[in-house]
């Protein structure tokens, strides 16, 4: 989870306690059950602000998803729980966490998850069953963070 902070510090301890700040600031609601209100989101939180960011903007991509079976969750997930970390490229993911940082919240997350599915949303209608939807959101290395953040800022 801290391997993306390896990449501006080259002393451990410093590293350390930089992610530390992070996690107790904001990642340590990634793996919290409690529901809470803003600014401080938890898990539960996250993923209902993703299901109904992703209901209002893309409701064909989400209603074709739950008619194949595939809640759109169980995709977004584990990029919510991780943070994105082993899902995009480390330059990306460190500019995501820039936006968290920055909005003093851990919104950005699921705001990016709904953003991915739109910006994949033809592949995403085309698919035809679980393998497929997989298929479409399996690789996520080619994903710029910051144009789908304001795209998707933008257009609410």
């Amino acid at each position: 989870f801290a391997a993306p902070l390896g990449y501006l510090y080259t002393n451990q301890e410093e590293m350390y306690h930089v992610f530390r700040s992070l996690y107790t600031r904001h990642f340590c609601r990634l793996h919290t059950i409690a529901v809470t209100a803003l600014p401080t989101l938890s898990l539960p939180n996250l993923c209902a602000t993703f299901e109904g960011l992703l209901q209002e903007v893309e409701p064909d991509v989400a209603f074709h998803m739950q008619d194949l079976g595939i809640p759109p969750l169980q995709i977004a997930f584990p990029w919510l729980v991780h943070a994105f970390v082993g899902y995009l490229e480390t330059e990306e993911v460190l500019l995501l966490w820039d936006r968290v940082i920055g909005f003093d919240s851990l919104l950005p997350l699921p705001l990016l998850a709904a953003a991915i599915f739109s910006f994949r949303r033809k592949a995403l209608l085309a698919a035809r069953s679980l393998e497929g939807c997989l298929e479409v959101m399996e690789h996520l290395s080619q994903i710029h963070v910051v144009p789908l953040l304001q795209h998707s800022l933008f257009t609410l």
